[in-house]
């Protein structure tokens, strides 16, 4: 009922490098994925990179009983970081703190999602010069070769290569979409997306900072809502930021908040006093 990718099996088995455990109950009904870590032989469980929500997932909605036998479970790990799925959150209110998704329905025409726009979102549409093309592709090296080159500080290579697995493994499926901006057949600006079950998640942006910026982000965000606009039940889901600049950009495509629970263990709150 509350699906998300971050839970696939492949996908954790990239991020964590096959180092997490499932808590079970019954034939998979409910699950509870955990991703782990280790230093100095201490195992703490830490929520990876390009996985924003775990958490509890049921196929059928369970009672408030069960899903504190689940969080008192994790409780028992040393937790440095875990977060809880926006459903959990809203009717369990599990222990924690709350952070901010940004979630667009895709289910009106796109001529009323874009009326939704603010203001200052709709005067960005600008039609861009002919010397550069909006296009679908399904190519990942020039993507991560830009994302390393103009985004050095903010992850590491293995993580940037970790980003490029899941791109190739989700193109694979059939379920990976980049829409990007090219000029002279070089990549300009890009966003990697993965659309699965009613749900678009927004996991990767690329830009060459060394070209003036014409609100590249904004036309391909544009462009994939009007791709999707009129589906029923289906969901933009931009990830969400803490970074006020990074939130009023999403807001401006008309994104509702939503809020998910990020937890920690009180020994690493004691630390880092």
């Amino acid at each position: 009922m509350n699906y998300r990718i971050y839970a696939e099996v492949w996908y954790l088995d990239i991020l964590t490098d096959k180092k997490w455990e499932c808590l079970v109950c019954g034939d998979y009904e409910v699950i509870m994925p955990i991703p782990l870590q280790s230093k100095f032989g201490i195992r703490f469980v830490l929520q990876p990179i390009f996985c924003q929500q775990l958490g509890v997932f049921y196929k059928d909605e369970i009672s408030e009983e069960l899903f504190s036998k689940f969080e008192a479970k994790l409780h028992k790990y040393r937790v440095r970081n875990y977060c809880f799925n926006e459903e959990n959150t809203e009717r369990f209110n599990p222990k924690g703190k709350k952070k901010t998704n940004h979630v667009l329905d895709l289910n009106l025409p796109y001529e009323q999602l874009r009326k939704n726009y603010n203001r200052n979102r709709r005067r960005k549409l600008i039609p861009m010069p002919d010397f550069y093309v909006l296009k679908l592709s399904d190519t990942s090296d020039d993507f991560i070769r830009l994302f390393k080159e103009e985004y050095p500080d903010l992850m590491s290579d293995k993580w940037a290569d970790k980003l490029q697995l899941i791109m190739k493994k989700a193109f694979e499926q059939n379920i990976g979409y980049q829409c990007r901006v090219e000029g002279d057949n070089q990549l300009i600006a890009g966003l990697f997306y993965i659309k699965t079950h009613r749900r678009i998640f927004q996991l990767g942006a690329a830009r060459d900072k060394n070209i003036s910026d014409i609100g590249f982000f904004t036309i391909i965000i544009d462009y994939t809502i009007n791709l999707f606009s009129n589906s029923k039940d289906y969901k933009f889901d931009f990830e969400g930021s803490s970074v006020p600049g990074v939130a009023l950009f999403n807001e401006s495509f008309g994104a509702e908040k939503k809020y998910f629970t990020y937890y920690q263990s009180p020994i690493f709150n004691f630390l880092k006093t």
